[in-house]
């Protein structure tokens, strides 16, 4: 009576928890720009930059990007705008949490407000009241009763999980020159540069992961002037990396982890600087799988395991068309004719998802390149680039508010005309979104079947499923025999790989 088992490779849920924190900055107004008398606006969109697991802590690093319109303090109060970036570290408690462990944050502005500074000239003050939710798991792998034994009565759960397929990691390095812009001054050494990486697509081939990416940049450097102040500029290194997966399958999902573990950087001249940055990737691949497992089995003891896993609720797609007109910039020469039309990346940031009863509704933006020949009279090929906003909703029968969800973007098709009138862009998007609604949950599932404990005479055998952390020697202490009696007893099992599961035979009596 062993029945059947099956190998289950899951996210076990080491902890999950949600708190609530208050993060508040004070920023000036640059200049030339007017100082404020009075906030009217504030739009934000927060990022994550970095999430590390320490032990019972998970540390998150973030920003908000603030645009933020004011009314000037001039005498006909005109309104302005300006934008600002509030950093924030935070951690939140997990016990459990352990380095090299699975963590997945998410940050949503409950509030926000601005307030102007009477005591700083041009200066206001941003608060904002923030929810972190931060889940951790690790890789476990267990055999689960699925099949119980014939003839016996047994209870029997459908469970719905993600499966691990594979695992990746991956050391690379990206480097890079940047340009000082036209209206920088030159440099003369660099201070310190900031680098955080934003992953733009994931795409899985056969036994590999596609990894699409950008670094962004923020140098802090002295300038070659005779004053040396310090400036700041920015750039962006793309990158295209891949990731060996095996196992891997197109229309599997795909989590990518990336950390910075190192930037350098070179003065090669006044106007270039040259940057390396290196990067680990984790790259985890999983698939839907549904199967019933077996809890409990009446009348007969069974050794059980609790699994808390994240059971997957429902999951769907939605084909959409995004169309928008794209007008070229003012000091960019108008358009004859579209060369080239590319999607640079798409988001969907964690504040713009969210879950209502049967329902993930959910937006973001497009980022897109165009490549096209201009009026020019020598019709020179030039760049500009875009925007597209999105909003749309995906059915998920059982999705509920306090569920997470996951959400894939795919582009399957892009295209780009010249608009009769005006001369602007008329772009096509054609996005496939997917969402994966999941909950955490905690089930016991059997794991094996406890043998008998009534002896037996000297001469027979007891059948015996093999448990997790079994050796002969241990069995052999406990049945009163010895290890070469089990050897001889089972000539086809080789001791030092024992498949949990499996049926061995255990000679009983006085090994003497």
């Amino acid at each position: 009576m062993d029945g059947r088992y099956e190998r289950l490779k899951v996210e076990h849920v080491v902890g999950e928890r949600s708190v609530q924190v208050v993060v508040k900055d004070e920023f000036t107004v640059p200049e030339p720009k007017p100082d404020p008398e009075k906030i009217i606006s504030i739009d934000k969109t927060v990022k994550i930059t970095n999430v590390e697991v320490i032990k019972d802590k998970v540390i998150i690093d973030g920003q908000l990007n603030l645009q933020v319109v004011y009314v000037a303090a001039l005498p006909d109060q005109p309104v302005h705008h300006t934008h600002a970036l509030l950093e924030f570290t935070q951690f939140v408690e997990i016990p459990g949490a352990e380095p090299g462990m699975t963590a997945r944050a998410s940050v949503k502005v409950e509030d926000i407000q601005a307030t102007v500074d009477p005591g700083c000239v041009g200066g206001f003050e941003v608060t904002a009241v923030l929810q972190i939710t931060v889940k951790v798991t690790e890789t476990k792998e267990i055999n689960v009763l699925v099949e119980p034994p014939a003839g016996v009565v047994a209870e029997v759960e459908k469970l719905r999980v993600e499966e691990v397929i594979g695992e990746g990691k991956m050391q690379s390095v990206v480097s890079g020159r940047s340009k000082v812009p036209p209206e920088k001054p030159p440099v003369d050494k660099v201070l310190d540069v900031d680098a955080s990486v934003t992953i733009t697509e994931k795409k899985i081939l056969d036994g590999k992961v596609i990894v699409e990416g950008d670094i962004d940049l923020q140098y802090i450097y002295v300038a070659l002037e005779e004053t040396q102040p310090v400036h700041h500029m920015h750039d962006k290194l793309h990158f295209t990396q891949f990731v060996e997966v095996p196992g891997a399958e197109e229309g599997m999902h795909v989590q990518v982890e990336e950390t910075i573990t190192y930037i350098g950087w070179d003065v090669i001249n006044p106007e270039t600087v040259s940057v390396e940055v290196i990067i680990d990737k984790v790259v985890k691949v999983t698939q839907t799988r549904e199967l019933d497992v077996v809890t409990d089995i009446e009348g007969v003891a069974v050794e059980k395991k609790s699994l808390r896993v994240e059971h997957v609720v429902g999951e769907d797609h939605v084909q959409v068309v995004v169309r928008d007109q794209l007008e070229v910039p003012p000091e960019k020469p108008g358009v004859v004719k579209v060369l080239d039309v590319k999607v640079h990346k798409v988001e969907v940031p964690e504040e713009e998802i969210v879950v209502i009863k049967d329902k993930v509704v959910l937006s973001g933006q497009i980022d897109v390149q165009v490549l096209y020949v201009s009026e020019d009279p020598d019709q020179a090929v030039h760049h500009t680039e875009g925007v597209l906003k999105f909003r749309n909703f995906i059915p998920i029968p059982g999705a509920e508010p306090d569920q997470t969800v996951l959400v894939n973007t795919t582009v399957e098709h892009v295209s780009a005309r010249v608009s009769d009138s005006c001369g602007k862009l008329t772009i096509e998007v054609v996005l496939k979104l997917t969402a994966r609604v999941v909950e955490t949950i905690e089930i016991e599932v059997v794991v094996g079947l406890v043998p008998p404990e009534e002896p037996c005479e000297p001469g027979d055998y007891l059948d015996y499923v093999v448990q997790p952390g079994d050796t002969f020697y241990k069995l052999a202490k406990k049945y009163n025999t010895t290890v070469e009696a089990i050897i001889r007893a089972n000539p086809c099992v080789d001791p030092y790989n024992l498949q949990i599961g499996t049926t061995i035979k255990i000679p009983c009596g006085d090994p003497a």
